[in-house]
């Protein structure tokens, strides 16, 4: 597990959480990329993010 501020440059995370929003397509998808953006407003860069998640947000930002 690790920090949004070690895995991501500037507001490279906030555009990946933007695109996921945008191509979330499930239920599952929505709330799980809901729940991100809302522990990202708590605690910005210091979020901590496992590799599971980093995954997921990843493949929805990326449509696949």
């Amino acid at each position: 597990m690790s920090q949004v501020q070690d895995i991501y440059k500037d507001d490279e995370f906030e555009g990946l959480l933007e695109d996921a929003r945008m191509n979330a397509a499930t239920d599952w998808e929505e709330n799980f990329v809901s729940d991100l953006c809302s522990k990202y407003a708590d605690f910005g860069r210091r979020m901590f993010l496992s590799d599971s998640q980093q995954q997921h947000l990843e493949r929805i930002a990326s449509d696949e």
